[in-house]
């Protein structure tokens, strides 16, 4: 653990380089935002958004999950689920049924369709792993640099998951 004049020199270093590195958050944040939302061909005329593939892979994983669930697991409104399971179900990817205890509860599996999209995914997820991290280090990357990555980028996540209502000012640093 760090003395706090340790501490201290550290946050002050980062302080000095936050504004440059919050627009590379940004930029980070806006290029993976654009990527998720841009719909691609992942079967023969089928064409879904990397967010609407997550949908269908864990409605594939946990079959009868509900819409709620679905929400709290990738932290989207019941609005915004609500659309992505319509556009599912309108590609004849997943459908509902209503649960035998709740019969308000609209339980969600995956259609044959579903499956077969489920599993050309699975068959090419470490294919395309693979390209990515073979551009990563390509470009320089070493392992301990993108384990630290992904380390901070968990760590950054759940802190503005912690703070909704603050947001980028709580992560900010003041000046």
């Amino acid at each position: 653990m760090a003395t706090e004049e340790e501490m201290k020199s550290i946050i002050d270093h980062l302080v000095h380089h936050s504004a440059y590195r919050i627009g590379m958050v940004y930029d980070f944040t806006t290029v993976c935002n654009a990527m998720a939302n841009r719909p691609r061909e992942y079967e023969q005329g089928i064409f879904l958004t990397m967010v609407e593939v997550r949908i269908v892979m864990e409605i594939a994983e946990k079959p009868g999950i509900t819409a709620s669930e679905l929400c709290r697991n990738s932290k989207r409104t019941r609005s915004a689920m609500s659309q992505i399971v319509k556009k599912l179900k309108q590609k004849d990817l997943i459908y509902g049924e209503i649960s035998d205890e709740h019969q308000k509860r609209m339980l969600l599996y995956p259609t044959m369709e579903g499956m077969k999209l489920r599993n050309h995914i699975v068959r090419n997820k470490e294919g395309d792993k693979n390209r990515v991290f073979t551009r990563l280090i390509e470009k320089g990357c070493t392992v301990e640099e993108l384990e630290s990555f992904y380390k901070v980028m968990n760590i950054y996540t759940n802190l503005m998951i912690e703070e909704p209502k603050t947001g980028w000012d709580y992560l900010i640093p003041k000046d």
